[in-house]
């Protein structure tokens, strides 16, 4: 996955997540996009070396005891995304 595209990805997850917060008052969430906006510095200054988002879905799952929220899928998406762009860049 190039740069471009990882970044626009990035910021998917981070809408995502935001409305997820809106409609569901979960403001725990801002967290994650706050993991999500430091991963972007990150990638935009080629300074990542490994995923910082290792367990992210899971960080969810325990959070609110909710396996089964469609949010869970974005977010493994978007740990997977780190992992497919590192094996490009390393």
């Amino acid at each position: 996955m190039d740069k471009k595209t990882f970044l626009s990805e990035i910021d998917k997850t981070i809408n995502n997540i935001e409305v997820v917060i809106k409609a569901e008052r979960k403001e725990d969430l801002r967290n994650f996009i706050d993991d999500l906006e430091r991963l972007k510095v990150k990638v935009i200054n080629n300074e990542i070396k490994n995923n910082p988002l290792r367990g992210f879905a899971r960080r969810y799952a325990e959070m609110y005891n909710d396996y089964l929220n469609p949010i869970t899928d974005v977010l493994d998406r978007m740990e997977k995304a780190v992992d497919s762009y590192l094996e490009r860049e390393l």
